[in-house]
């Protein structure tokens, strides 16, 4: 087996966006079948890149719809639960007869340098998004659509929830609850009151 890999693992700084299913489905289309499944993985996953090229069958359990992560930036091994197109894209991918990868390529290797094979193919395609942006994708979606910040905390394997809000910056719902409990209403400014002085309007009080 080989080594595992650190040198892709750095985290990215926050985004204010990330790339569209339109943007994977273009990646997808312009790639090789496996390197195609790796991309929709990572969106599908939130899982880090060289998590998912690593990925050993022995690692997923098809019965409980979970990959068991053994080696990751943290040292910490954790579960990521597999969503109904996360199973999909493993259940559809053929194994070596021979190797353990669940991605791979010629004589069943793991892909060693798969951080610039996506560069090569953003670049071919013109998504101008960067293979971690694949994982802001799913934390993004996964906020919206749960709001369920620890849950997402365990499947991205942040040590701190500081992390995590990183990708929290979409999620404005409880800001406009706050904002109405204070007694505005959203998308209006309050006006400044005014302080007289003499009967003379001031701006200062």
């Amino acid at each position: 087996m080989e080594a595992f890999d650190r040198r892709h693992l750095k985290e990215a700084p926050p985004r204010t966006s990330y790339p569209a299913d339109a943007d994977v489905e273009r990646l997808v289309e312009r790639a090789s079948p496996m390197i195609g499944r790796i991309v929709q993985f990572l969106a599908q996953t939130g899982m880090r890149q060289e998590e998912a090229v690593s990925l050993e069958w022995s690692q997923v359990s098809i019965e409980r719809r979970e990959v068991r992560l053994t080696k990751t930036k943290t040292s910490a091994p954790r579960v990521v639960p597999l969503s109904d197109k996360a199973l999909g894209t493993i259940l559809g991918t053929p194994r070596h007869p021979t190797g353990t990868y669940v991605f791979w390529y010629d004589a069943g290797q793991r892909y060693s340098s798969f951080a610039s094979q996506y560069r090569n193919l953003a670049n071919r395609t013109g998504v101008p998004w960067r293979c971690h942006d694949l994982r802001y994708k799913f934390a993004s979606e996964f906020l919206q659509r749960t709001g369920d910040l620890p849950a997402l905390q365990a499947i991205l394997g942040h040590r701190t929830v500081s992390m995590t809000m990183r990708y929290a910056h979409i999620l404005t719902a409880h800001l406009h609850e706050a904002m109405a409990k204070f007694g505005t209403n959203v998308g209006t400014s309050k006006a400044v009151p005014e302080c007289r002085e003499g009967g003379q309007a001031s701006v200062s009080c």
